[in-house]
């Protein structure tokens, strides 16, 4: 088909469109352009491209960003030292990569300090991709672009950042973190552009950018840090936590969101005396608030609570809730809460006092799949009730 021909099929597509719209049939050049991202029923797309499992749930998609939180020490850049390995080495503890050739990675790293970034590529990742005790004969330099900028700039970190995607085309970038290609986290418009710039080189190089940045305080899953932080809640396809069990030495990963999945297993892993991580168990403790105070599940009386939503057949004293009846009460009939907005009213009709506790409580709904969490219009984190299953 000739230029003039598909030129001719788009303008006529274009016509009858504003013709069944009931609208003029004036096609401008604001039309046209419009009309490139329309998206219909017969619209060629190509199926979205995963880089690894984790427990059998696709991840790390090509052409789009991906994040990694949680609160400082909890084990984030071990994660993507885990993923560096799992370029290399088939599967790394449950993260498993898709393909069966090895993957090329970029490892934008501004933070730590050169000698830490060599001995994490060497002494950490290097001792990740022995398989069955039998070391390569040399370091696959060839899968790593190990780049350390913390001597640099946020312009000019964004710059390299830039170059080295379009130079070397991996198949996934992590960048540890984002928070120092900004001199400002908390400028709306400057997280924006930054977000919109690193969807662009992800979607036209087809890899992968995997984000660091830390939670707030709060400790709250998906309060990420600063105004770029609620920017990559809304840019992001998924959001990874990472976690200490408080007083262990046992780690933990979640897939805390997803706009294609859900998983409700969560990854804990220890290292052993070689940097090696291993799978765990979750370790048999008391939790304990963000001030590092027990939580005693044996002070938990569920007398106090409004009775109306206790399950009397509960099986878990600690949690006794009707979790569907307490949660559909508090919708009352609206299709999405903010995250806020609903914990208020959660616990003004049970009767919780406690916020910590409550998050319990959102956690079992959630994983008994009666509400998730999704990214409202704004980008502002809300939850939405599930229909039962």
């Amino acid at each position: 088909m000739s230029m003039t021909t598909s030129m001719d099929s788009a303008f006529d597509s274009i016509e009858e469109a504003l013709q069944h719209a009931g609208e003029p049939t004036t096609i401008t050049d604001e039309i046209i352009e419009l009309d490139e991202d329309r998206v219909t029923s017969e619209t060629e797309v190509s199926d979205e491209t995963f880089l690894y499992r984790l427990y059998g749930t696709p991840c790390f998609p090509r052409c789009d960003l991906s994040t990694i939180t949680g609160l400082p020490k909890t084990g984030k850049t071990f994660l993507t030292s885990m993923l560096m390995a799992c370029g290399v080495k088939r599967k790394v503890l449950e993260f498993e990569r898709i393909r069966e050739e090895p993957l090329k990675v970029l490892w934008f790293d501004t933070e730590q300090s050169l000698a830490t970034t060599k001995r994490i590529l060497t002494n950490r990742v290097g001792k990740m991709i022995v398989e069955d005790g039998v070391e390569p004969a040399s370091f696959p330099d060839a899968q790593y672009y190990v780049f350390n900028t913390r001597k640099r700039t946020p312009q000019e970190r964004l710059n390299r950042l830039t170059v080295a995607i379009e130079t070397y085309k991996p198949d996934i970038c992590i960048l540890d973190g984002i928070a120092d290609l900004m001199d400002d986290i908390n400028s709306g418009p400057s997280s924006i552009t930054l977000m919109q710039q690193l969807l662009t080189l992800a979607s036209n190089n087809k890899c992968n950018i995997t984000a660091i940045i830390h939670l707030n305080r709060s400790g709250e899953k998906l309060n990420l840090r600063g105004w770029i932080g609620s920017v990559m809640l809304q840019k992001s396809y998924e959001v990874f936590n990472c976690d200490n069990v408080y007083g262990t030495h046992t780690y933990s990963i979640d897939l805390t969101f997803s706009r294609q999945f859900f998983l409700d297993q969560t990854l804990y892993y220890a290292i052993n005396d070689q940097g090696i991580p291993y799978t765990a168990t979750k370790p048999n403790v008391q939790d304990r608030d963000n001030n590092g105070k027990f939580m005693r599940k044996e002070t938990v009386n569920s007398n106090k609570f409004n009775q109306e939503f206790i399950d009397p057949n509960a099986t878990d004293q600690y949690l006794p809730w009707n979790f569907r009846k307490l949660f559909t009460a508090a919708f009352d009939g609206a299709a999405m809460l903010g995250f806020d907005d609903l914990a208020k009213r959660v616990n003004e009709l049970g009767g919780i006092k406690q916020k910590q506790y409550y998050y319990k409580v959102f956690a079992e709904a959630e994983r008994q799949r009666i509400v998730q969490k999704v990214l409202n219009g704004s980008g502002r984190v809300a939850v939405q009730q599930l229909p039962p299953m």
